[in-house]
């Protein structure tokens, strides 16, 4: 047997008290391991099933007598943890009582970048990737210290002073340079993101305009007041406003509150903000511009890394911005079912929001006028018509114009710049859109006679005047080096222009050329998963399967686990064993859930009852299920004496409908450790029993999450102005989108589910192919399911 640091070479005899029972999957055996090994190095002792479950051991009896002889269980959190039915009895167990009568801890630590179940979010949760061994050792041993972690040494007085011109004269500390820093009164504004202005005759292009006082500058919780607090505690301050609206020159001015010899470092992705954990002392600013391009991915920011480098020995201040758009995605909640966004939502909840208004009011147009006196640049943008005066400043009318003009005059150059605007528009964002893919992709936004008539050099023209410099501020498309001279990797589009775009083509169906291109030309695993949801939202199965499988062969995982979602749902078991031949252990165990799903069908319950290992237990689950269903009580409690935790679930379930005190006594008792989820998930599901004033006591007096969200479904579910539910739906609110699909489908409007299929909204696709159904079209509704559309619209066959 392996032993580690401390450890007996037996098993602690049954009955015997043990400080952790470590709860994990196969997948995570290594992680398992070494959090074992470093608690039992400093005393600890624990229960592990690959050191303590002998041979031939029952394995659900001796999970169900491990997870009650522990005084705490310990989470190993993963992807492939969610999906097992026996880790989810485990950690759910936790929650019960203990012998004594106190409720037994359970700690949640995260090994890889997922989400959590709802239950577990309301947990502190560790973040243990992307550490090196030390800091996740501390990380670990700091979250199951029992004592008090009072410093040795008396803290820093914490008393800030403002020095004149409102800058902080924070405590110091020590001021080694972090890797890549610059002091932040070196910091250049154009390498920080600021936009170019718009060139003027006889004014030099470097030197940015003069800046005009923002409201949100000097207001109480402004920018300033908000980066003045982080530079005493730290903190993470956010900017929230759209393209061009001046919320990146905001920030780097607002950094002049701060003492110029801070250091300042400009990471250039997730992975090396990571790598600032640790290293960075006190007295410096981690610059976050563009936040979104350090959360989407694989391995995008979480909410650990910015506790940990808010954790600094001295104050640290982040500062990020984002637009309002990608604000709203990432903060909405899930309306059931997984939750897609929990770590970027777990990552801004950390920030103090502040928001940056696209409009001048009537007090900064008075100051810009009073600026414009000494500033020509300005006095041009504040003549302009129809933009503001950030806008106009970074040629935001003129990248317009010339998208819009393209169409008529450079028909090719229109085809190019669009088919590149919709590929960033579907997600691919992370890498730059290769000049070929811009080729192929271009195609489809020709009419046959522009296809047949192109001219030799077309695309090398149209890249001409899509990357042609406007204004001397900004082009429409800008070429990323490769690394070498003279080597174009491929191409970015401008902010503003993305930004427009994307309102007014969302109900424009992306065109064949673009996909196919997609399908052949992106390879980066982030820009893949992300084209790959735009697919499956717009029920487009067939482009969304080779992405996806293109970027679970990278080692996405959350890739993987939607492949084997969708080729289940198509029902492509031959897909589905060569991807479980090629080790994916997602599709192996969709696999074993599609064979337990057809046992139950059958009603084959003695297969079932050979088969608990299905899934690590997902039969056992449905074997439980079904015994509820039948009401064959007997038999579930037989199960559940033996140590199966869906039986006894199943049983608290029944006793919750037909013998409420029963259940109550059981969960005082803590012998039945599902009783108090039980009395809990009962809690949460009456809340429909309750009426809408008592749902806004719950909220105001307990700040209860679930009732907020019943309240907020109510609401829109009493809606049936279709032009309320559409701007609900425009501001990002799920419950909209479904109540605007319910409608849509109640009144038989075929068409405007399409369009809304078309913009990629994921409720509005079921109700699209129940209306078929209801119709008539059973066989057509049918296809639509299993395989979805063709990027043409009609409706994909499985030939295809």
């Amino acid at each position: 047997m392996i032993t580690g640091a401390g450890r007996s070479d037996t098993q602690p005899k049954a009955g015997n008290r043990v400080d952790y029972f470590i709860s994990y999957t196969g997948a995570d055996l290594a992680w398992a391991e070494w959090i074992a090994w470093q608690l039992e190095a400093t005393g600890h002792t624990t229960l592990i099933q690959a050191w303590d479950f002998g041979p031939g051991a029952h394995f659900v009896t001796e999970m169900h007598r491990a997870s009650q002889a522990a005084e705490r269980t310990i989470a190993v959190l993963s992807t492939a943890y969610q999906r097992s039915d026996h880790a989810e009895a485990e950690w759910q167990a936790a929650w019960g009582a203990n012998p004594s009568g106190e409720m037994r801890r359970l700690l949640v630590f995260r090994v890889e970048d997922c989400d959590r179940p709802r239950l577990l979010r309301q947990l502190v949760t560790v973040d243990l990737f992307g550490l090196d061994h030390d800091a996740a050792r501390d990380q670990l041993l700091a979250a199951t210290a029992n004592q008090r972690r009072k410093p040795a040494k008396s803290p820093a007085f914490p008393a800030i002073s403002t020095e004149p011109g409102g800058s902080v004269a924070p405590p110091r500390f020590p001021s080694s340079r972090p890797p890549g820093a610059v002091r932040v009164g070196d910091a250049d504004p154009r390498r920080l993101g600021v936009h170019p202005a718009i060139s003027v005759a006889g004014v030099p292009d470097d030197a940015p305009p003069e800046y005009v006082l923002r409201d949100v500058d000097t207001a109480e919780f402004g920018v300033r007041a908000r980066l003045r607090a982080a530079a005493g505690r730290g903190g993470f301050v956010l900017l929230v406003g759209g393209s061009s609206v001046g919320k990146t020159r905001c920030a780097y001015e607002a950094l002049g509150a701060l003492p110029a010899d801070w250091w300042l470092v400009h990471p250039a992705g997730p992975r090396e903000v990571a790598a600032l954990v640790g290293r960075v002392p006190g007295r410096t600013v981690v610059w976050l511009d563009e936040i979104q391009r350090h959360l989407d991915g694989e391995n995008g920011l979480t909410g650990g890394t910015v506790r940990a480098l808010l954790a600094a020995p001295g104050p640290v201040v982040i500062v990020g911005t984002l637009w309002p758009g990608r604000y709203a995605t990432y903060t909405a909640l899930p309306s059931g079912g997984a939750d897609p966004r929990a770590r970027e939502r777990e990552v801004l909840d950390l920030a103090d929001v502040v928001r940056v208004a696209p409009d001048f009011s009537a007090a900064e147009q008075t100051r810009a006028e009073k600026a414009a006196a000494g500033d020509r640049r300005l006095r041009v943008a504040l003549d302009s018509r129809g933009y503001g005066l950030t806008q106009t400043l970074a040629a935001a009318p003129h990248l317009v114009a010339r998208w819009d003009d393209a169409k008529t005059a450079h028909p090719y150059a229109w085809a190019v710049l669009t088919a590149a605007l919709d590929a960033a528009r579907l997600g691919a964002l992370r890498a730059p859109l290769p000049a070929d893919l811009l080729r192929r992709a271009a195609v489809d936004y020709c009419t046959p006679r522009q296809q047949a008539e192109a001219p030799a050099g077309w695309f090398e023209q149209a890249l001409d005047y899509a990357t042609r410099t406007l204004h001397g501020a900004t082009a429409a498309l800008t070429p990323v080096a490769s690394g070498s001279m003279g080597q174009v990797a491929g191409y970015t589009v401008a902010d503003y222009l993305f930004q427009h775009v994307t309102a007014v083509r969302r109900f424009d169906r992306v065109p064949a050329s673009t996909w196919s291109a997609l399908v052949e030309h992106v390879n980066d695993a982030a820009d893949c998963t992300r084209l790959a949801d735009s697919a499956l939202a717009r029920l487009l199965y067939g482009i969304a399967i080779p992405l996806y499988r293109t970027a679970a062969d990278a080692g996405d995982i959350h890739a993987s686990a939607r492949l084997a979602d969708v080729l289940a749902e198509r029902r492509d078991l031959d897909g589905l064993r060569r991807r479980a031949d090629t080790g994916d252990s997602f599709a192996a165990h969709t696999l074993d859930r599609l064979f337990v799903d057809d046992l139950v069908e059958r009603g084959d319950l003695d297969e079932l009852r050979r088969r608990p290992h299905l899934d690590l237990g997902y039969a056992m689950r449905r074997l439980a299920d079904v015994l509820a269903e039948r009401g064959d009580l007997d038999e579930l409690r037989r199960r559940a004496d033996t140590g199966d935790p869906f039986a006894a679930q199943q049983l608290t379930d029944v006793l919750a409908e037909e013998d409420f005190d029963e259940l109550c006594r059981q969960a005082r008792s803590g012998n039945n450790p599902y009783a108090a989820m039980s009395l809990a998930k009962i809690n949460i599901d009456h809340y429909d029993r309750y009426d809408d004033d008592t749902l806004r006591a719950f909220i105001e007096g307990m700040g209860d999450g679930h009732a907020l969200l019943l309240l907020r479904r109510r609401t829109i579910n009493r809606i049936d102005d279709l032009d309320e539910l559409r701007r609900w739906t425009d501001d990002g609110n799920t419950y909209a989108a479904q109540r605007l699909a319910d409608v849509l489908a109640e009144r038989g409007d075929l068409d405007e589910l399409r369009r809304w299929v078309d913009a990629g909204y994921l409720y509005v696709g079921e109700r699209l192919a129940s209306l078929l159904a209801k119709r008539g079209g059973s066989v057509e509704a049918d296809r639509l399911r299993r395989f979805g559309f063709n990027p043409d619209g009609s409706i994909a066959s499985g030939s295809q």
